[in-house]
């Protein structure tokens, strides 16, 4: 769609001439009594992409004055000639009100439509920001402890079992790196402190853009630790 292509009103009976763009997809169409209207280029159809120029009202014809008529024929003629013009300029003027007051009834409804997109629009993004809000500020916690992430630890060394821990701990991260903002809890127990360390070794090596402390001492005690994604 672009400039001077002829458009209809895909949900309303009528159209115009594309005469200029806004922002959020509004395009602005000239009816054929002048008037800007504000669209949705979704609603509109275009049906010529050449000029669209409204059919022109025809001149109307000098009535022709008999010559050999009378003085008083010619005055009643032309009294009668003058009341019918006055009579097309009531009716048509009056046709022409009604035609106005019909586009300004669809144009103050298209308006209404419009602005309740918009609003609509708004309180959609608002939700969506809300909702990343609440899930950035959700603390995720993962629990690494053997019992939780595995079904059996038969027949597997203690190395073995931690190597898979970290493999869980980095297949987190990386579901998780684009949050930015998010907390991430990894518990890990106290024990000898191989895991933490495993862990925080990983960090370093592979996430040195994210922050990460000793988690909350009352939830945990000393058997875990929390990650910000940065």
């Amino acid at each position: 769609m672009k400039l001077g292509d002829k458009v209809r009103f895909l949900n309303d009976v009528g159209g115009g001439i594309v005469k200029g763009f806004k922002s959020g997809g509004i395009a602005l169409v000239e009816d054929e009594d002048g008037f800007e209207i504000p669209c949705l280029q979704d609603d509109l159809v275009v049906i010529d992409t050449n000029e669209y120029n409204f059919e022109k009202p025809k001149p109307k014809e000098t009535p022709k004055v008999n010559q050999y008529v009378d003085g008083r024929g010619y005055l009643a003629s032309k009294d009668v000639n003058n009341k019918k013009e006055m009579d097309d300029v009531d009716e048509n003027l009056e046709a022409r009100v009604v035609r106005l007051e019909m586009r300004i009834h669809k144009l103050e409804e298209r308006l209404a439509r419009l602005e309740d997109a918009k609003v609509t629009k708004e309180k959609e993004k608002f939700a969506a920001k809300q909702m990343r809000k609440q899930q950035k500020d959700e603390i995720l916690e993962i629990d690494l402890h053997a019992h939780e992430i595995l079904e059996t630890t038969k027949g597997m060394q203690a190395r073995d079992i931690k190597d898979y821990q970290v493999g869980v701990f980095t297949h987190t991260m990386n579901e998780h790196i684009k949050e930015k903002g998010k907390k991430i809890v990894f518990i890990h127990g106290k024990g000898e402190g191989a895991l933490r360390k495993a862990i925080i070794d990983t960090l370093k090596d592979k996430y040195k853009s994210c922050e990460y402390q000793d988690a909350s001492f009352q939830q945990y005690g000393f058997g875990a630790t929390m990650v910000i994604i940065h």
